[in-house]
């Protein structure tokens, strides 16, 4: 009988506890539980504190979205994709002209000029390209892992910039040393870093030299909530930001 009593007492604290779960959850704002969707999503486990910086982080990215689209082996960008302020500039360091979008042009000048106060030089290599181009490329080198196929190549977006080398042994060089340090203080982040799982799940192998402008408050984002990685950042916006399934088909961000 006192078992019984027990396992009663237990039933009722268990049925309480669902019940103010239940209240709890329905009392919510919806400001709430929109944060609770996201963190979720992202699979985080934030302190009170730490909700409100993550979801405000992400309230002020969602009007910078057409900077922040994924691209990669499983999210192409149709061929006929061209950003609509790219911009184009020659220097006479510069082995050929230069094109990003005017945004992504602006930090990366603003970037080279506090690097040369450091007496370091960074020359944009390679720029935007074409999807025509990139498909040249490949058809060129069609096994070499760090050219991507058409459709595929961030320097599609007019946003990505390979610095000074595309030579693997060139990764402590002063140029790309210095950009680890400072290309986030400027919207610049990593695109493929180093390590077996960031390889695996870009699809592309380590690349010190490829920086892609993604803007200062995303890569705050990144680097407060997703170790700092790029594509772990672009995929939770992608599918937890910009395409939730409120979003009809034709506001979907591209890639479709």
């Amino acid at each position: 009988m006192k078992s019984c009593w027990i396992y009663s007492c237990l039933g009722l604290l268990f049925a309480g506890a669902a019940v103010l779960v239940y209240i709890a959850t329905e009392s919510s704002t919806p400001q709430e539980k929109e944060q609770n969707r996201l963190i979720q999503c992202a699979g985080l486990h934030l302190s009170d504190r730490e909700r409100n910086i993550f979801y405000n982080a992400i309230l002020s990215l969602k009007e910078r979205r057409d900077w922040l689209i994924l691209v990669d082996p499983q999210h192409r960008l149709p061929a006929d994709y061209k950003p609509n302020d790219l911009t184009v500039q020659f220097h006479p360091h510069w082995p050929k002209k230069a094109q990003l979008r005017q945004e992504a042009f602006e930090q990366m000048n603003l970037m080279a000029e506090a690097a040369k106060k450091d007496g370091i030089t960074l020359i944009p290599i390679s720029t935007y390209r074409t999807w025509k181009y990139q498909k040249m490329l490949k058809d060129r080198k069609p096994d070499n892992p760090y050219v991507a196929r058409a459709g595929e190549s961030q320097h599609h977006l007019g946003t990505a910039v390979d610095f000074n080398t595309v030579n693997p042994s060139d990764e402590n060089i002063p140029p790309l040393a210095w950009l680890r340090k400072h290309a986030g203080e400027y919207g610049f982040s990593l695109s493929f870093p180093k390590g077996k799982d960031a390889e695996k799940e870009s699809g592309y192998p380590y690349e010190a030299w490829h920086y892609r402008y993604i803007t200062r408050k995303a890569v705050q984002l990144q680097d407060d909530f997703f170790d700092g990685d790029q594509h772990k950042t672009l995929t939770f916006l992608y599918n937890c930001v910009f395409n939730t399934p409120s979003e009809t088909e034709s506001k979907r961000i591209l890639p479709n």
